[in-house]
């Protein structure tokens, strides 16, 4: 039976959108952890319509007051970032009143060390440059820590973590503006994988899931 049969729904309180959250209550297994809910965002990534809503609610941090030259997209966010960087451009705040193009850009990742990297050509879309990073999931905030870490790396300033569903409110030092946070999903719970209950209870994994999606066991 496939795992879809079991989404539900969940609405942000207070964010002015119907946008809902999609979730997969289960026992599964990211790269860094172990979690009792899948976020199955794919829609919402991929969609116009979900998409440009997502973007509309998640400008409303950066147009009155933090600048931005650069979304650093991570987790297949790209159309999001798009729609994100229109609505910014089209803003009388935010980059548009600095006169400055808003960059959409997506680092690779260095198979042998996991590291974020980005090709000279890419630098001068950093370097000097507020970037915010755009995630679809942050569960642990591991890759929000990395990719802090390259932005600073290669000389740009991080204004911002923008994401459609977090499980922690910021990472080093950086708040995270998020669509819908735990307090949607009160039980959401995340485990490292030493100390998983559902492992010690023997409970059977249900999927291995990443940004790409869910495959079953």
């Amino acid at each position: 039976m496939s795992l879809d049969s079991k989404i539900v729904k969940f609405y942000a309180k207070n964010k002015h959108t119907d946008i809902p959250l999609k979730a997969i209550p289960g026992h599964f297994v990211t790269n860094h952890s172990h979690i009792n809910y899948f976020m199955e965002l794919t829609s919402t990534k991929s969609v116009y319509q979900e998409a440009k809503a997502a973007a509309e609610v998640l400008s409303r941090k950066y147009r009155n007051q933090i600048p931005v030259d650069t979304i650093l997209c991570m987790d297949g966010t790209e159309v999001i970032g798009t729609l994100l960087a229109e609505r910014l451009a089209e803003s009388r705040f935010g980059s548009g009143s600095r006169g400055r193009e808003v960059s959409i850009i997506t680092p690779e990742q260095n198979a042998n060390t996991s590291q974020l990297i980005f090709r000279d050509n890419y630098k001068q879309m950093i370097t000097n440059r507020d970037c915010i990073i755009l995630l679809a999931s942050i569960t642990t905030g591991y890759t929000v820590h990395k990719a802090i870490e390259t932005i600073q790396f290669y000389g740009g300033v991080t204004r911002g973590v923008s994401a459609i569903f977090s499980n922690i409110s910021q990472q080093d030092g950086v708040a995270i503006d998020a669509i819908f946070d735990v307090g949607v999903l009160p039980d959401y719970r995340s485990y490292d994988y030493t100390n998983c209950p559902y492992c010690k209870q023997g409970r059977p994994i249900d999927a291995l899931v990443n940004s790409h999606g869910y495959s079953m066991l």
